[in-house]
């Protein structure tokens, strides 16, 4: 189970969030929108401490532009550094070819982000027979591995591209 404090998420956030039964972390917005939050172990570019990040709207309604939904996010995001220290990865949704949105999106929020400083945030694009692959990561400044990570990410998305090809 991930170490994330819901008490400490909803004394900031402006949406309420949930625990869901499968772990994730769910939040309805004023629109009506539904969002699923969640946390995912990954290992492939990393030994530990590494972590898919995704967020979902299954029910797929077209999203008004809401900035809550960007400081929920965050304030989820905030919350899982502060109770564990991790890298964070974010791969791009590509089932309805939207990924390039989602990008563009969750760049976007980065760069509003207040605290942008204390984090160090890469994220690139392989493109392999006209469809493009969207990858970033998003780690703290003070993590004493931020080199190495670095390294291992750049590696990660050219192994990656080979693997496509």
């Amino acid at each position: 189970m991930i170490d994330l404090s819901i008490e400490r998420v909803n004394a900031l956030s402006p949406y309420k969030v949930y625990i869901n039964n499968n772990g994730s972390l769910g939040f309805e917005t004023q629109y009506g929108s539904v969002y699923e939050v969640g946390f995912v172990e990954d290992y492939t570019f990393m030994d530990e401490n590494a972590f898919q990040f995704f967020i979902l709207e299954p029910q797929g309604k077209h999203s008004v532009k809401d900035p809550l939904v960007r400081e929920t996010i965050w304030v989820i995001l905030e919350t899982f550094f502060l109770e564990n220290n991790p890298v964070i990865l974010y791969i791009c949704d590509m089932s309805d070819g939207k990924q390039a949105i989602r990008n563009r999106l969750f760049s976007m929020w980065y760069y509003e982000y207040e605290q942008r400083e204390s984090f160090t945030f890469l994220s690139t694009k392989v493109e392999v027979e006209s469809t493009d692959y969207y990858a970033s990561v998003l780690v703290k400044n003070s993590n004493p591995q931020l080199e190495d990570i670095k390294v291992s990410f750049n590696s990660f998305m050219e192994n990656m591209k080979e693997k496509l090809e």
